[in-house]
């Protein structure tokens, strides 16, 4: 993906010519089908609420709760560290901007940004003195998050590492999620999911496939197949069953497809095109 001279963003390219049809099995419950996979139309997915390693007191609502990525870390250390940080920034920008530019199109009041851990919301999660706490708590390895107890994002350095051996367009994903929750958590209780984790996919789908739209992210061939390795990937085991699971790689895969194709409306309760 090239960007209008920004930074080179690194692209999602869930082809335009994709038609939508069914999703495929290979009998562990891993979406591997791009064409077909893609072709699952309406998720009728809700998002989650987040998982560990924090909870928010008890008098907070939902929307305070933090959201996280988890995986085994075993990255090669075959990134190339200037890259990666490219496409850090890059699609943090991404993210920003579309909201900026879009959020008076669906909701009252000023978009507010949020704030982004240490500048580039980068952080170690095995240097536990220097890692960032999320109400009270250390946010560990391997996890992206975003805390609504100071309202910031953060990704650990280790899941970037080894999801960019996935793809260039792995940054995107996990900060247009975390963005995602970000702006939940501005959002009215009627407007948010109990599915909170696939909403959030959900609207990472339609802020990139938006920003493609502006013209302000240009997509390289391949990287929808990167998209759907990089859900499969952070997807959890089983189905969604209750606030604070992810869903499995099916559902998060369609979460996101429906933002690609009814975007923001799409993810909202009670709202339409």
């Amino acid at each position: 993906m090239n960007p209008p001279r920004l930074a080179r963003l690194v692209a999602l390219a869930l082809a335009a010519s994709l038609s939508l049809a069914a999703c495929g099995d290979d009998g562990d419950g891993e979406a591997t089908d791009v064409e077909t996979v893609f072709e699952t139309v309406t998720p009728g997915a809700e998002d989650t609420g987040a998982s560990d390693p924090t909870e928010p007191p008890s008098d907070t609502t939902t929307t305070d709760v933090p959201t996280t990525e988890s995986m085994t870390i075993s990255p090669t250390g075959d990134v190339d560290e200037a890259e990666l940080a490219e496409d850090i920034q890059s699609a943090r920008q991404v993210a920003d901007g579309w909201w900026a530019t879009h959020w008076k199109d669906y909701f009252t009041g000023n978009y507010t940004a949020p704030n982004v851990f240490n500048g580039d919301g980068i952080y170690d999660g095995y240097d536990t003195e220097n890692a960032p706490t999320c109400y009270g708590d250390v946010l560990p390895p391997g996890n992206a998050f975003y805390c609504p107890d100071g309202d910031y994002v953060a990704w650990d350095i280790t899941l970037l590492e080894l999801g960019y051996e996935i793809g260039d367009s792995w940054p995107y994903l996990i900060i247009a999620h975390e963005w995602g929750h970000a702006i939940q958590a501005d959002l009215s209780m009627d407007l948010q999911s109990e599915q909170y984790e696939l909403q959030a996919d959900c609207l990472a789908g339609a802020v990139l496939y938006g920003s493609r739209d502006d013209g302000t992210l240009e997509f390289e061939p391949g990287d929808e197949k990167e998209i759907v390795d990089g859900l499969n990937f952070i997807a959890d085991e089983v189905p969604w069953g209750m606030s604070g699971d992810h869903g499995d790689s099916f559902q998060r895969i369609e979460a996101f497809n429906l933002g690609r194709t009814d975007g923001v409306p799409g993810c909202l309760p009670g709202m339409t095109n």
